[in-house]
């Protein structure tokens, strides 16, 4: 039997130190998938560190030097 978290919205945005309306956000981007069970909403715990992983692989943009 596999066993995951699920997480309300709001109970996400505490875990990982949001606001409910980023989590609504990222819903609506596609970037969080959603699990529905009886018309209420709620988000994977493997799905909310997906979001992390992801947002940690992003390259670090390098910043210009100013010389002049």
């Amino acid at each position: 039997m596999l066993t995951e978290t699920l997480f309300t919205v709001n109970e996400a945005a505490k875990a990982y130190r949001l606001s409910h309306w980023t989590i609504w956000d990222l819903l609506k981007q596609g970037k969080l998938v959603r699990t529905k069970i009886a018309g209420k909403t709620f988000i994977r715990e493997s799905e909310m560190q997906k979001l992390v992983r992801d947002v940690t692989k992003k390259p670090k943009l390098a910043m210009k030097s100013r010389q002049g």
